[in-house]
């Protein structure tokens, strides 16, 4: 017998692969709208949070770091980006999707099913199903991926002049030991783990928002557990990419 967790990554799985094997989907207006619709809401609204933590992280981490290793800039900086923004990034924003997003994502696709706007007929034809999860899936993506290149952007800018400031250096002195010294071939791969909490947190709540089928009490629960269940793929996608890195 499968056990629920299998069954749960199973369901999670089709999901993603049912949203973002349909991108010719896009070709229509209704399907590009709600695309729009879901970046602004999981991307633009939540710029202003994501830019808060990655300016106090920024400034924070190289204060603190110069407190414990001295005024070392390679040392500083290296540690900043593999161990801060590279790792932070991703999780930061993903963890802001879940909360802002991810629940509203389950709650809006369970009360489709529950007013009725996708019937069950219409689950016949999958191309009605990708119009609900293809924009979500994609869209929490893209918000994901933008998302962490700002936080990236504004912490580096952050620490720079943290930088600045306790040394008694120009930004341009430490723009140039930045660039000589920190490993910025590897922030595109924090790009990459965001693309995938992005697309797996949307596909998630769709999964739960989907099974509600007609008792409105389901709901609560469906958004508890797109909840629980988004923050498990985070941390063992982030788990994984860490072992992997690490081998």
């Amino acid at each position: 017998m499968i056990s629920k967790t299998t069954r749960l990554a199973l369901g999670y799985g089709s999901m993603l692969v049912h949203g973002i094997t349909h991108a010719s989907l896009l070709r229509r207006p209704g399907v590009r709208a709600s695309l729009v619709r879901q970046i602004h809401v999981t991307g633009v609204q939540a710029l202003p949070y994501v830019s808060a933590v990655a300016l106090v992280f920024g400034a924070f981490v190289v204060t603190e770091a110069f407190k414990l290793v001295g005024p070392d800039d390679d040392t500083v900086l290296k540690a900043l980006v593999w161990g801060g923004i590279r790792e932070l990034g991703p999780l930061v924003t993903a963890f802001i999707i879940v909360v802002r997003s991810g629940v509203a994502i389950a709650a809006e696709v369970a009360l489709m099913r529950l007013r009725g706007a996708i019937k069950d007929s219409h689950w016949n034809d999958l191309a009605h199903e990708e119009e609900v999860v293809l924009p979500r899936v994609l869209g929490a993506a893209i918000s994901a991926a933008a998302l962490t290149v700002c936080f990236q952007f504004l912490a580096i800018a952050a620490a720079l002049a943290a930088s600045a400031l306790s040394q008694g250096t120009g930004l341009a002195f430490e723009f140039a030991a930045f660039a000589d010294t920190a490993p910025l071939h590897e922030l595109p791969l924090s790009i990459g783990k965001a693309v995938l909490f992005g697309a797996g947190i949307a596909a998630i709540s769709c999964y739960h928002g989907l099974k509600v089928e007609s008792d409105v009490s389901e709901l609560p629960k469906a958004v508890a557990a797109a909840c629980v269940g988004c923050l498990s793929y985070v941390i063992a996608v982030d788990v994984v990419a860490i072992v992997l890195l690490f081998e």
